[in-house]
This record gives C-alpha cells, structure tokens and sequence, in this order.
C-alpha cells in the first residue's frame, strides 16, 4: 500500500517525490534489461560464430533474427521512457475516475478515464506495465493522469508511485476541442508531433 496523499499536489508530476522515485526505478530496470540483452547477444553469438564459422552457418542466422528483435525492443523500450519523462515535466497529476474493461487474455490491457460527464475514452496500457489495478492500489476506481486527455500521457495508481504510459486505443478524432495552451503543451510533451498524435 502506497502511504501518499490521494489528492494529487500542484506541480510537474516528475517533481512529486514518488513519481520521481517510481520514474527512476522503471528506467533503472529498463537499462538493464538492455545491458542484460547485449550481454547475452555477446554471450552466446561469438562461440557460436567461433565454433561454426562457415558450415554451421544456418545457426548464427537463426540467433540473430532472433535477438536483433530483442535487443530493438529493450532500446525502444529505453527511448520511450525517456517521453514518459517528458509528459511527466510537462504536466501535473489529477485524479479522476477510472474502470478497467474485461478483456482477453490476448488482448491489450485498457483503462477507460472519466475525465468529464461526456468523454471518457479507453486508453490503452503500454507493453511491460503490469497490472495497474493491482499494483500498491488502494483505490483501484481511482487513476492518476498526467497529459492531455485527447492524446493520452503518463497514469499511476493514487500516489504516483507507478508511471506507465498510456495512449488512445484508436486514433483519437480530428479536430477535437482543445486550446492553442492545450495544443502547445501538448508538442511541448511530444503527446502529438508534426499534427500527428503519438500512438506509442
């Protein structure tokens, strides 16, 4: 159980001591999934090339389709935390109403947001997230949101203690209402680039 408030404080949610800490735990982490996938690429590739240079071919092939995938997903994985960081500086922690839809156990993990009466969009949970519902939540019809709520951004359970990425289950409609402030945040935090909203 997380002890913190369940009222958000005013400021960037990157400077809420909690989320500054959960923030540097998920990038710790995820640097080291990274140093453990080169690591292990390294490992196991040079006494495979080394033992099979020319007629074990077939082999050193096969490893590296597979873990040139993996070594792409630990760095993507890396640079899309570093956008989390971003949201985080740019906007600050609300507290809103949320459920969490049944789904498949093949499907991806959504959120749907009450941000007002008339719009409360899925929002679909970013790979390596766990389950938000469960995660030191002690109130499990409450989320944490920081970003725009046509784009997406960064959600916690009440506290702030767990930043996981979050963006619209479908391309979000053109033209909805929003202010010139809205709109400039909204590049500030690379929520939408180019007019082209960030579906990762």
């Amino acid at each position: 159980m997380t002890s913190e408030s369940p009222h958000p404080t005013s400021g960037r949610a990157l400077h809420h001591p909690a989320t500054d800490a959960g923030y540097r735990r998920l990038i710790t982490r995820r640097r080291r999934w990274l140093v453990a996938t080169v690591v292990l690429g390294i490992s196991i590739g040079w006494p495979t090339a080394w033992r099979f240079p020319s007629d074990g071919a077939s082999l050193p092939v096969i490893l590296l389709f597979c873990y040139v995938p993996c070594l792409a997903i630990a760095c993507l994985a890396l640079r899309r935390t570093r956008r989390m960081a971003r949201i985080l500086a740019t906007y600050s922690w609300q507290a809103y109403p949320c459920h969490y839809p049944r789904r498949s156990p093949e499907s991806p993990r959504t959120i749907v947001i009450r941000f007002a009466e008339d719009h409360s969009p899925v929002l679909r949970v970013t790979f390596h997230a766990g389950d938000l519902a469960d995660r030191e939540n002690s109130t499990p019809n409450t989320i944490w949101f920081a970003g725009d709520p046509r784009y997406g951004g960064v959600v916690s359970p009440v506290g702030g203690h767990f930043p996981v990425r979050v963006v619209p289950d479908s391309p979000p409609s053109p033209g909805l209402p929003g202010t010139p402030e809205d709109d400039a945040l909204a590049e500030r935090a690379e929520l939408v680039k180019g007019r082209k909203v960030r579906m990762t």
